[in-house]
């Protein structure tokens, strides 16, 4: 049987995997990626996410699988200076509806993440140390973005 420390090992493998397999490998390419995660400068521990649409045509999919409809759209792992976990994996249920959103061709939607629900020991780690935030994410096929996108974000030490 796995034990939690392995489990959260190979989740961080794995998270690490999907971000070095989704960078971009057009190099001259003039149209941004499928998606952008960055930290919001105008809230704290906030991030600012902007998702494309790179359909051909007019898609309409379910506002819950955009990275912040539910809870559980994004994989997020918190790690400190020293490599270690932040907390555990909170899997809440999320009943986000059947709302539906439909986006054109090239057309993107922005939206919040507050890190403080997904990792509530988020600040007390970051009294300590930076943190590392590694994140996955599997967008609506009909946005044609790839299977799976990643990345990592530094959130530096607040003292």
């Amino acid at each position: 049987m796995l034990s939690v420390r392995n489990i959260i090992r190979k989740f961080f493998i794995a998270a690490m995997a999907v971000s070095v397999l989704s960078a971009s490998v057009g190099g001259g390419d003039n149209v941004p990626p499928g998606i952008r995660v960055e930290l919001d400068n105008q809230k704290s521990l906030s991030l600012r996410v902007t998702v494309w649409s790179r359909a051909e045509q007019r898609v309409t999919f379910y506002k819950s699988r955009l990275p912040w409809g539910n809870r559980n759209s994004m994989i997020f792992v918190p790690v400190n200076s020293d490599g270690q976990c932040i907390g555990e994996r909170l899997l809440p249920v999320d009943d986000s509806g059947f709302q539906k959103l439909s986006l054109d061709p090239n057309e993107s939607i922005t939206g919040d993440i507050d890190l403080r629900r997904f990792v509530p020991e988020l600040e007390k780690a970051l009294k300590k140390s930076d943190v590392h935030l590694f994140w996955a994410y599997a967008p609506p096929e009909e946005l044609r973005i790839g299977r799976w996108s990643g990345g990592w974000i530094l959130i530096p030490q607040q003292k």
